[in-house]
């Protein structure tokens, strides 16, 4: 796992065109999501194990004490949500694949994996809120709204 502990973990081809994909920064509500408020989210999730210790080796997956609960508390708490969620899955799938050379990683699978520490997943969220401030969007810019029946 050293890579994962490389702030903007070398990804190969594939994981960068993979980022490069504008669908990929898409959440479920149809909306964009930027790189910044992705690693936001991320960074949030990793604050909150951290402080609260939510070690995978000390919890198991019905615990609700694992990155993808602190992923979810997070977006309950305001400090994300359901897109930034879905985008923070992906991000994290791929700079995992990349970590260990794997084509596809899941990461709650990742988190449960028995050999897991709280470490990795800190180090694993880091680097992709590394990751996702290099490939994401940058600020959005917003357009006035045009209520319907309305002309520009």
């Amino acid at each position: 796992m050293a890579n994962v502990a490389i702030p903007g973990t070398a990804l190969s081809d594939r994981a960068a065109r993979r980022l490069a994909k504008p669908e990929t920064w898409f959440g479920p509500s149809g909306t964009k999501v930027t790189g910044d408020a992705v690693a936001a989210h991320l960074q949030a999730a990793a604050d909150l194990m951290k402080r609260e210790s939510w070690d995978p080796q000390l919890y198991d997956r019905s615990s609700g004490r694992n990155l993808y609960y602190a992923l979810r508390h997070t977006s309950d708490d305001g400090l994300g949500d359901d897109d930034t969620h879905r985008v923070v899955e992906d991000v994290l799938g791929v700079v995992l694949a990349a970590a260990t050379g794997a084509p596809y990683v899941d990461y709650e699978a990742w988190n449960h994996h028995a050999t897991r520490t709280l470490d990795e997943v800190l180090r694993a969220c880091q680097a992709a809120a590394t990751v996702a401030r290099e490939y994401g969007p940058g600020p959005l810019v917003t357009r006035p709204q045009v209520e319907p029946g309305q002309g520009r």
